[in-house]
């Protein structure tokens, strides 16, 4: 994922980049330096972008000399003899055959001949063509339908088959076209709806940029509309439709009004074809081979070109059809949406089937449509319940409160009036971030229902609000007061709470064997089960396994969880899976994606009306821009979360946010304090892991002594390789051991957490240097570079480069900071309790020992902007500067 900032220009100019295709390129160009060979033949379903392949290929010819020639076939000129060579022949004398026209200036080089849709060639100059090949008169870079193969036969030519472009390409060209990060939604909506076809893609990009659908937003360009057919890839699909046979267009038809179809031996031929022509892909269902369009677009043109009389017609009769044939669950599914779109009826009690049966599928989409009409055609408390679940998963939760509170009302049975307090009370906290008001409803429902078999499920349920709110001792000690079945209900609305609650309290590896555990077993219910989809689990299982350091496979894993929430249509799980990335990138130190991630966290948030998640991801924006160095906009993302009134919540982001606030502004003494004061509280709520966190950060912000035996205690009863090795971090730092600290830098960069292992690496640099081994300081230097770069995303103190930290006392790089952070000398004086004129005096010292002249070159020394070789000054002569030997260098 790309992380520079979207220009914003209205619409992509230049030709795309020809990305995803460097392998068939070098294969294509290696064949056609090849004596042996006549030349290359490009084969590809349309749109694949064989035409750009090909045009590329010749282009490295011409430029080693070879004169080009360029032919198009077309349907049109493939009833006249040599209609498509014809401006290449002089006539032949006497009768004979037209002879290939002079080429150019004799280069001693054969000529190249770019022939694009060769499969509609005539035969005269099919036949004129081979001639020359067979003589070598021409070498040939031609192009033809993958199901089309050209009328020659030529093994002397080497094929290239195109497939189509898979989403990691994708991502990288659409990103590249646009000039900045795209959201990963977006781009996966994208490659859907090309089905990976560049020349698709870049009219769909093209079109939504054009009517403003993808735009750029707090940095970061998303889908803010549907995706729609620009008029000339309309143009274009309609014409290859146009050239169809009548049975595979009747298939296609079916296929657009019915979606996937399992193949009837009659329509199999058929689809084979189809698939190798890109129109349609093939899926197995169990024992069934089932076809479905390619891409979502054919549908769009499909349906637009058939009256509605005519859809029901096929509607009706693939029910007709598949009544007897097609019986599994998918069938049932396929039937009820068949005869909903024809506007037949449904009897109320074969759609709650259905609807229990698209849920356990995790077809939501398919689910909110079909408790909707449940509820309308049967308005009980069973079927609102149903809906106020669907509602709430796809991130509705003002107009699930409602639906709820309606069935609250007219519920007789305990079991309704339970999945229904239990549904509000997650509405309101999760949703609406009335986390007080859920308590209370929770509360009153547990005395009602004292005594009560079900009563584990309002305990679990409250297990799982104080988890919400970051109190995980609260939340351990109402779990064991439940301690519910396995599999039970209790157990369901309890799982993602759960291991939250074990990877906080330093115990991932129990917390990922009970997210595993959990996903096994998990028996789908027919209520409340909103409040653990699959995806939430896969972000909890995540999660764990960031905090226990394993943080590539955690985000890895986390992917498949957003994919999983976004192919469902959850939107409450997408956010969430979203907010898991951030914070996984996070704590690899990659800064700009974590950005992204929460923006695209607070987009989705904002969308569904998920307030617990807008917050989350406003204090996710805000950490990610102190951390960064941007004051400014991180006090704006801190006022707006803070304008939530988010009440008892309390999050590692959120703790974290007003300590690196502060070390923005240059202000490491409060800074430290905050980051001290926030690990106490964090260890007295149970969160461990997030102690951790914070204490580690109050020893990069110099309170190292401070944190180095609370963090070690941490370290002895958390299993957690990550909190150990900021144990170890916290010790070096403390200790100023080169030694040690070399030894963290290697550890962290292991376990992927870059920015840590970078200020490990920076740290031992400036230990060096002040041993006066200028070499190994380079060294150490040099590493932590190659892990941020020369201009890292992050500003924080343990960055700052060692020709400046070995200069410099503790006050004198506050000072140092403030100033490059943009505060006047009266601001820093007020900030860090100084009179103006030793605000004054200190800057004068350090514009001396750093040899600059003013606050903008002092900007660029400090973070790193201008460095040189460490030990040298990096501004003004070369002056070797006074070191103490403080450590001794490492025998090497």
């Amino acid at each position: 994922m790309k992380t520079t900032s979207p220009a914003g220009r209205p619409r992509p100019e230049r030709p795309w980049p020809l990305l995803g295709r460097e392998a068939e390129l070098d294969e294509a160009a290696r064949a056609l330096c090849d004596p042996r060979s006549n030349g290359v033949l490009v084969a590809g379903a349309c749109g694949t972008g064989r035409s750009r392949l090909a045009y590329e290929c010749a282009q490295l010819a011409r430029r080693r000399g070879h004169p080009e020639l360029r032919v198009t076939a077309t349907p049109a000129a493939r009833s006249v003899p040599f209609g498509a060579l014809a401006h290449l022949l002089r006539p032949g004398s006497d009768g004979a055959p037209p002879t290939l026209s002079d080429t150019g200036p004799a280069s001693g080089r054969r000529p190249v001949l770019l022939l694009d849709d060769a499969h509609h060639l005539d035969g005269a100059s099919a036949g004129l063509l081979a001639s020359w090949l067979r003589t070598g008169r021409v070498a040939l870079v031609a192009t033809t339908d993958a199901t089309h193969p050209p009328v020659w036969p030529d093994p002397a030519l080497h094929r290239v088959h195109l497939r189509p472009l898979p989403q990691a390409v994708v991502t990288d060209l659409v990103e590249r076209v646009l000039g900045g990060a795209v959201e990963r939604r977006a781009v996966r909506m994208l490659h859907r709806a090309s089905g990976g076809r560049p020349r698709d893609l870049r009219e769909l990009v093209d079109g939504a940029v054009r009517h403003r659908t993808l735009v750029a937003e707090g940095g970061l360009w998303r889908l803010v509309g549907p995706l729609s057919a620009t008029p000339r890839l309309r143009a274009l699909i309609e014409t290859r439709l146009r050239h169809l046979d009548p049975q595979h267009l009747g298939l296609l038809e079916r296929l657009a009004v019915c979606g996937r179809l399992p193949l009837d031996p009659p329509h199999r031929a058929s689809a084979d074809l189809l698939a190798d022509d890109g129109w349609v892909r093939l899926v197995e269902e169990g024992p069934y081979t089932c076809a479905e369009l390619a891409g979502p677009l054919y549908g769009d043109v499909l349906r637009a070109s058939l009256p509605v009389q005519r859809s029901r017609r096929i509607l009706r009769d693939q029910t007709a059809r598949s009544r007897d044939r097609d019986t599994g669950p998918a069938g049932l599914l396929r039937s009820v949406r068949w005869r909903l779109d024809a506007a037949d009826g449904v009897g109320p009690d074969e759609l709650e089937h259905a609807l229990v049966l698209a849920r356990r599928t995790h077809d939501h989409a398919l689910a909110l449509r079909l408790a909707r009409e449940l509820a309308r055609i049967r308005p009980r408390p069973r079927s609102l319940l149903l809906l106020a679940e669907e509602l709430y998963e796809h991130g509705h939760p003002r107009e699930a409160e409602r639906t709820v509170r309606r069935a609250l009302r007219e519920s007789t049975r305990d079991d309704e009036r339970l999945a229904a307090v239990v549904l509000h009370a997650q509405s309101l906290a999760f949703g609406l971030l009335r986390v007080d008001e859920a308590f209370t409803v929770n509360a009153a429902a547990r005395r009602a229902f004292a005594g009560h078999p079900d009563e584990a499920v309002l305990g679990a349920n409250e297990a799982a609000l104080w988890s919400l709110v970051g109190d995980v001792r609260r939340a351990e000690r109402t779990w064991q007061a439940v301690a519910p079945e396995p599999g039970s209900r209790a157990d369901v609305i309890a799982a993602v709470p759960r291991v939250y609650c074990l990877t906080e309290s330093g115990r991932t590896g129990e917390a990922v064997r009970a997210a595993r555990l959990s996903r096994a077993g998990r028996r789908p219910c027919t209520a409340v089960d909103a409040v653990a989809h699959p995806a939430l689990l896969v972000g909890a299982e995540a999660r764990a396994l960031a905090e226990s350091g394993a943080l590539a496979a955690a985000e890895d894993l986390a992917r498949q969880g957003y994919d999983l929430a976004m192919d469902s249509h959850t939107g409450s799980a997408q956010t969430w899976l979203a907010e898991h990335l951030g914070w996984i990138c996070y704590l690899r130190g990659r800064l700009p994606e974590s950005r992204i991630w929460y923006g695209s966290m607070l987009a989705h948030a904002r969308e569904v009306g998920l307030r617990s998640g807008e917050w989350a991801g406003l204090c996710g924006q805000a950490l990610t821009a102190a951390v960064g160095g941007d004051a400014e906009r991180a006090e704006q993302w801190w006022e707006e979360a803070g304008s939530l009134r988010p009440g008892r919540w309390w999050r590692p982001e959120a703790a974290l946010v007003s300590a690196w606030m502060a070390a923005a502004a240059g202000q490491l003494g409060r800074a430290r304090g905050l980051a001290l004061e926030a690990a106490g509280a964090a260890g007295r709520r149970g969160l461990l892991t997030a102690q951790s966190h914070l204490l580690c950060d109050a020893a990069r912000l110099g309170a190292a002594a401070q944190a180095e035996q609370p963090l070690r205690a941490l370290a002895a009863g958390s299993d957690s390789a990550l909190v150990s090795a900021r144990a170890d971090l916290v010790r070096a730092l403390a200790a100023g051991r080169a030694d040690l600290l070399e030894r963290c830098a290697g550890r962290l960069a292991s376990l992927g957490a870059a920015l840590l292992a970078a200020e490990a690496w920076n740290a031992a640099a400036t230990a060096y240097l002040r041993a006066g081994a200028d070499a190994f300081a380079q060294s150490a230097r040099e590493r932590a570079l190659t892990l941020m770069g020369p201009a890292p995303s992050a500003r924080t103190p343990g960055l700052v480069p060692p020709s400046v930290r070995s200069r410099l006392t503790a006050r004198e790089l506050e000072v140092a900071l403030a100033a490059a952070s943009g505060l006047s000398s009266k601001e820093i004086a007020a900030r860090l309790t100084l009179a103006v004129r030793t605000v004054g005096n200190h800057l004068q010292r350090i514009y001396t020992k750093l040899e600059v002249s003013d606050r903008a070159a002092l900007g660029g020394v400090i973070h790193g902007c201008a460095a040189g070789p460490v030990g040298r000054p990096v501004v003004g002569p070369a002056v070797r500067p006074v070191v103490r030997p403080v450590v001794r260098p490492v025998a090497r």
